[in-house]
């Protein structure tokens, strides 16, 4: 797991964009998550952050300790008799 910081070069390689405010646009529109952002507006993630949202958005996450992923599993009622 890499948990070094993305540069601000590599935001704008991975982006293609300049600005910090479309940076943190494109991150909503392709993967619906708002970075977490400095007080200056710089974007603040980890590539590992990064290789996971593209892994969710690419759906081959692996099942991480066993749990089953979405609702719970539903459970029969008896019928009383």
């Amino acid at each position: 797991m890499d948990n070094r910081l993305m540069s601000e070069k590599d935001l704008q390689d991975v982006t293609g964009l300049k600005r910090k405010s479309l940076q943190a646009e494109w991150f909503k529109r392709h993967f619906g998550v708002t970075p977490v952002q400095r007080s200056d507006g710089r974007i603040i993630m980890t590539w590992a952050a990064f290789e996971g949202l593209q892994a969710k958005r690419a759906g081959v996450l692996p099942n991480a300790g066993g749990a089953t992923p979405g609702r719970t599993p539903l459970i029969p009622i008896r019928k009383a008799a």
